[in-house]
């Protein structure tokens, strides 16, 4: 790879994403996938902008209008995984009384789409903000970007995530967890794109060691985010008015809780 191509490689992950965001907000067939997977490239987009930082990039206002667009799609998708994290423990426990409160979660994820839709119709606002992150994006010095400084960033990363734990694992915080979560996640998705630049040479971490320090984030990321379903479920269960097997399924969900927060610590 010659010395400028990993500007041009950071750059063409980041409009291969800003294009699959524009690809999937139309949502021509099911909304809450296409949510799912322009969310996973925003992440990934503002990931590959972190790895800039410590070179002559100014991209904070692409890294803020990225930011603002994930949050806006965030309480939909939500509203959609709880929905399947209770249809998880259904398939697990079809012998409690879940179909009160599956309906329940249905009918609320339908109301804050519609309630987002009404307010955005085909996600044309959104889209309008991806179109002028390109633009851009198009005019930033990608043959600058050196190897040395991608590095940084990803040691940078990685020391947050690590500060991020150690957190989480000394305070009962939900919002400690969370935070982790986001670190590490971050991280995997950095170190994905650090090997794409081909920016790990000279780092001291192999081929094999980089794809097991991928999988063990991975995992954690994972682990962290069952954690973060589960403890959404159980604050809308809880709210919810009675129902017959209303008690078993919250007695469920306290079990998996209480699980999931021993593993994370």
């Amino acid at each position: 790879m010659s010395a400028d191509a990993p500007g041009l490689a950071a750059r063409d992950l980041l409009v291969k994403d800003a294009r699959a965001i524009l690809d999937a907000l139309p949502a021509a067939n099911d909304q809450n996938e296409a949510i799912h997977v322009a969310r996973k490239a925003i992440r990934r987009m503002r990931a590959v902008l972190g790895l800039l930082t410590y070179d002559t990039f100014g991209v904070e206002r692409e890294d803020r209008a990225l930011r603002q667009l994930g949050k806006g799609l965030s309480g939909m998708r939500d509203a959609h995984v709880v929905v399947e994290t209770a249809n998880r423990l259904q398939a697990a426990h079809p012998e409690l009384g879940w179909a009160p409160i599956i309906e329940a979660l249905e009918l609320r994820r339908t109301r804050i789409l519609q309630r987002s839709l009404a307010v955005d119709p085909g996600f044309l606002r959104r889209r309008r903000v991806v179109e002028q992150v390109l633009q851009r994006l198009e005019v930033q010095p990608w043959r600058s970007l050196r190897r040395r400084s991608v590095r940084t960033a990803l040691d940078a990363s990685e020391r947050r995530a690590a500060k991020a734990g150690k957190r989480a694992a000394r305070a009962d915080d939900p919002e400690a967890v969370h935070r982790w979560r986001r670190r590490v996640r971050r991280l995997r998705m950095q170190l994905d794109a650090a090997q794409v630049l081909d920016a790990l040479q000279g780092h001291g971490d192999a081929h094999g060691a980089v794809v097991r320090k991928g999988k063990e984030l991975h995992r954690i990321s994972d682990r962290l985010g069952w954690s973060q379903d589960v403890r959404l479920l159980r604050n809308l269960v809880r709210n919810m008015p009675w129902s017959e097997g209303k008690g078993r399924v919250m007695g469920l969900v306290e079990e998996q809780l209480a699980q999931a927060g021993d593993e994370v610590r």
